[in-house]
């Protein structure tokens, strides 16, 4: 069964070959047997005449075979029919299209869709005034047949047909153009500029058509919102503010007094790197601020109750320090996985810890979590310092002027990493540098510059060096 079954494909594959090769413009009043072209398109036409796809595709197999034997004696006789309509040109397609359907073989739906590609092109041969439609009609079957797909090819195809039919191309393509330049982009085979290029045509074109009111205006619509839903995969890759300004704010002039509309607006824009003060921005900025407002107490109010990261900060601010590190422990526990977030929530905890509750171990161990979480940080360092500075209010005096070297090394290395934090991080330099052990109180207790001595009542071990 398996051998027929080859030798099967390889005599349809042969047929195939013989119909595309032959395929010119020759009409039936050329040609000497006029008479049986005719009489095989009157024949198989009957089957096709104000029928969709989907119901040729449903005909009783015998009659979708007499239907298509007879079209190609029609085709291989006359592909031009009478040299006045492209007949046998789009029923083929059709035809094709139906064997495609009715095959499950990989090897003949690929084959099936080079014919239909290849009787678009010599409908587009014999009737180039049709080409506005056809090279669309050819786009959009590539991208639904079997072998070509969202490949550069059926690109190409979806900009050829822009290209050719301007503002008269079909909601048809919008779909395809999308989902294509997604992929594509994706797999690098398309830079930035391409999807740039290619998307700007194909708004151009759905725009135009929706603001004409073209009676396809809803599929118009439509098209262009499947378009967008797939480019936004990688719109804040390949796009930069002008693109977000021009597909969210007529979303927020719908939408003025709509505080989840301009909320969304707002946050999406300043979140694709527009500029607050960007004079495009005006009006919807005043607008953020107006209905923020409004709303402020209450949206305050419900994400405190929902978020507990946001309310242990309000809780700092408002001086209830157990509140809020008891809000912060809820937020560390897997209220986030964000590691941005957890950082700073850990160096609130490990603040309050020092500063306000004098709870200096557990202050040591969560300002070592922040500075884990987020590299490049030098508040933690610092808060580090400021630890070590504290605990040793409780040592004698050798083992004080030994932690000042204890924090000064962590303020040296907070600026190191964070350039930012230097002015803090001197400032407490300064403070402390007079503080450091004199070469006499080291010749007494037999310690010279460089030996590692640990400080018994702090835990830390630092590297002697003296103040003269």
């Amino acid at each position: 069964m398996t051998i027929l079954k080859n030798i099967a494909s390889v005599m349809v594959l042969l047929a195939i070959g013989t119909i595309t090769l032959g395929a010119q413009c020759t009409n039936w009043n050329e040609i000497e047997k006029k008479g049986e072209a005719e009489d095989a398109h009157v024949i198989y036409r009957p089957y096709l005449k104000g029928k969709t796809e989907l119901e040729v595709q449903a005909l009783a197999d015998e009659d979708f075979e007499l239907a298509f034997t007879n079209w190609e004696k029609a085709y291989t006789l006359a592909p031009a029919a009478d040299g006045q309509r492209p007949t046998h040109y789009i029923d083929g397609i059709i035809l094709y299209k139906g064997k495609t359907a009715k095959t499950t073989d990989a090897t003949l739906k690929a084959e099936y869709a080079k014919v239909i590609q290849s009787l678009y092109d010599q409908y587009l041969e014999c009737y180039p005034k049709d080409s506005k439609l056809i090279l669309g009609r050819k786009a959009f079957d590539m991208f639904y047949s079997y072998g070509y797909g969202m490949t550069k090819a059926t690109l190409d195809a979806l900009v050829k047909a822009m290209d050719a039919a301007g503002n008269e191309a079909e909601y048809i393509l919008l779909d395809p153009i999308g989902q294509t330049l997604v992929y594509l982009y994706e797999k690098e085979q398309i830079s930035k500029d391409v999807v740039q290029d290619v998307y700007a045509k194909a708004v151009k074109f759905a725009d135009h058509n929706i603001e004409a009111d073209h009676p396809y205006k809803d599929y118009y619509i439509s098209g262009k919102a499947n378009m967008e839903s797939a480019i936004n995969k990688i719109a804040s890759e390949v796009f930069d503010c002008d693109y977000f300004k021009s597909t969210l704010l007529p979303k927020y002039e719908k939408n003025k007094n709509d505080w989840d509309a301009v909320n969304y607006v707002w946050g999406k824009i300043i979140e694709q790197g527009c500029e607050e003060t960007d004079s495009d921005l005006v009006q919807l900025k005043g607008d953020y601020d107006r209905l923020y407002a409004i709303r402020k107490d209450s949206l305050e109010t419900e994400r405190r109750k929902v978020d507990p990261c946001f309310d242990g900060l309000m809780l700092q601010q408002e001086g209830k320090y157990k509140e809020a590190m008891a809000r912060y422990k809820e937020c560390t526990d897997g209220y986030t996985d964000d590691p941005e977030t957890k950082a700073q929530v850990f160096f609130s905890m490990g603040w309050i810890q020092a500063w306000k509750l004098g709870q200096y171990g557990a202050a040591n161990t969560n300002a070592r979590k922040a500075a884990s979480l987020k590299s490049g940080w030098g508040k933690p360092y610092i808060l580090l310092g400021d630890v070590i500075s504290k605990r040793a209010t409780s040592c004698d005096d050798w083992n004080r002027r030994l932690a000042a070297i204890a924090a000064i090394d962590k303020y040296r290395y907070a600026k190191s990493v964070d350039p930012s934090v230097a002015g803090d991080a001197n400032t407490r330099i300064g403070r402390l540098s007079g503080a450091l052990p004199s070469r006499e109180d080291g010749f007494m207790r037999k310690v010279s510059a460089g030996a590692s001595v640990t400080i018994s009542c702090i835990g830390e071990t630092v590297k002697v060096r003296f103040r003269d």
